[in-house]
């Protein structure tokens, strides 16, 4: 194994068996975590090396296995680290690289309930039909939701619980889970008035681009930068895409032995929005 990377630091808990499952470094991980809010499920594959036997068992898991092991990882450098990603283990399974053991995790955020909730109700109220859904998410919060459209009649709703959120969910508007929270906002809405500085002081990678109004830029890990939040961007190299920006989705790329250690985001320009 290689020198960690100075000054990098994560947590990794896992619940398995009841009991927590704390890893630190000098522990390796590599991580890929992808994140928007265009909807669907937020995802992490992360690898450990070298796991004790005990803890490597007690992760193994197929994707029909109704077994739910909650997972949360946290980055950044030295003592400033923050949560980029939060879930359930998905998948789980553990195999032999050379001399190094090697678990393999596929996660879900948000994936219990998407997969599995159920409701079966009448309520009346546009934000009480999605209240009531979200009841029935047990290991789902409440995180910004949109104003909702006020009903005239009782809305009836009978099946999966995300599926009818979804269904709710009008132009204009996108829904999301990010760290087990549910987000429903309006394309002109944030979720913070942060607005965190990506430039090369802070660890702009490369010249950011611009493609059909979205640009995309690349950073050193700054979890800082959320999806559904603000960015204020500032290059050297490309300052006509100097601005603020309401990020879509983020790819973090990780590996406190390696070279990855950042993630690349894409957003468009975020004059006219508002916070909720």
């Amino acid at each position: 194994m290689t020198t960690p990377r100075f000054s990098r630091n994560y947590v990794l808990v896992i619940t398995a068996d009841g009991r927590n499952v704390v890893i630190k470094p000098p522990m390796q991980v590599v991580f890929e975590v992808t994140k928007s809010i265009r909807g669907g499920l937020n995802k992490m594959n992360i690898q450990i090396t070298n796991l004790a036997e005990s803890k490597r068992l007690s992760l193994v898991k197929d994707a029909e296995q109704r077994k739910i092991m909650p997972i949360g990882l946290s980055v950044g450098y030295q003592d400033r680290i923050e949560l980029i990603f939060k879930g359930t283990i998905h998948t789980g399974s553990n195999s032999r690289q050379g001399p190094d053991l090697l678990t393999s995790l596929e996660c879900l955020d948000g994936g219990e309930d998407f997969l599995h909730s159920f409701t079966a109700r009448t309520v009346e109220g546009g934000r009480r039909a999605i209240d009531a859904a979200l009841e029935d998410m047990p290991n789902t919060g409440t995180g910004k939701i949109t104003d909702r459209p006020v009903l005239t009649r009782p809305k009836v709703l009978v099946g999966n619980s995300a599926r009818l959120i979804d269904d709710m969910v009008g132009p204009g508007e996108t829904w999301y889970i990010d760290d087990e929270q549910l987000y429903v906002i309006k394309d002109n809405e944030v979720t913070s008035r942060l607005k965190p500085v990506v430039s090369a002081a802070t660890g702009l990678i490369s010249t950011p681009t611009r493609d059909n109004k979205l640009v995309t830029f690349e950073t050193l890990m700054n979890p800082t930068v959320k999806i559904g939040g603000l960015a204020s961007l500032k290059s050297a190299t490309a300052p006509h895409l100097d601005g603020i920006y309401r990020i879509k989705t983020i790819a973090y790329s990780g590996d406190n032995y390696g070279d990855a250690w950042k993630q690349t985001c894409t957003g468009t320009l975020a004059a006219g929005t508002k916070t909720i």
